[in-house]
């Protein structure tokens, strides 16, 4: 079996059950924003059986032209790929997700917005969830955040949280843990071999309700 079958794989089984473990709602509308390879998108269409529409939103097109091949070869049809704007602002109707997903979307070395772009998307999803709506944050490398004032400090899954509740979010802890996919689609790796399933980067997922 490749990596990519036990992505696959993952998608089905462990990633579908997130997404059906942390929202009980029935054809849900969801935003997974720098979807990326859209490993998450592809877990909520399963989450919910399909019954459900996922924007899938990244700038990079070729990760949308990605997304829409795999969603034709796998006949997924709930699954719209949609270009996302530089600014990180969405381009979406107030009160209109049950769910947002930022899987890999805070790190600190983001070169536009000094790491600080994480306060935009957090006040979009604040704006564009339903009352009630869930936001699921997958955090990787804490290490680089920067805190609002610009300055480099180490985060803790704690601070991150208590900052984000900052946004009138309430924390909801759940044992749940997603996976950081990047080296699975990086030419560099790929190049470099010895990439197996396990070895990648997993990371505690934060939930949170509006």
């Amino acid at each position: 079996m490749s990596i990519f079958d036990e992505v696959n794989s993952w998608e089905k089984t462990e990633g579908a059950n997130i997404f059906s473990s942390i929202l009980n709602v029935s054809e849900p509308v969801i935003l997974d924003y720098g979807c990326g390879a859209g490993n998450y998108s592809f877990a909520a269409a399963y989450a919910f059986d399909q019954k459900c529409k996922v924007y899938a939103v990244d700038t990079n097109k070729q990760c949308l032209d990605y997304v829409s091949s795999r969603s034709k070869d796998a006949k997924i049809n709930c699954i719209i790929p949609v270009e996302g704007r530089e600014d990180y602002r969405h381009d979406f109707d107030s009160d209109l997700f049950d769910l947002v997903i930022y899987a890999d979307m805070f790190h600190g070395e983001e070169k536009t917005y000094n790491g600080l772009h994480r306060f935009v998307m957090l006040e979009e999803a604040k704006r564009t969830l339903k009352k009630g709506g869930i936001l699921a944050v997958l955090p990787f490398h804490l290490s680089n955040f920067r805190d609002k004032y610009k300055k480099k400090c180490k985060y803790t899954y704690k601070k991150l949280t208590d900052e984000i509740c900052e946004y009138g979010f309430k924390y909801i802890e759940k044992d749940l843990q997603g996976i950081h996919f990047e080296k699975v689609y990086s030419p560099y790796y790929q190049q470099k071999g010895g990439i197996t399933f396990d070895s990648l980067e997993r990371g505690k997922l934060l939930v949170f309700e509006k």
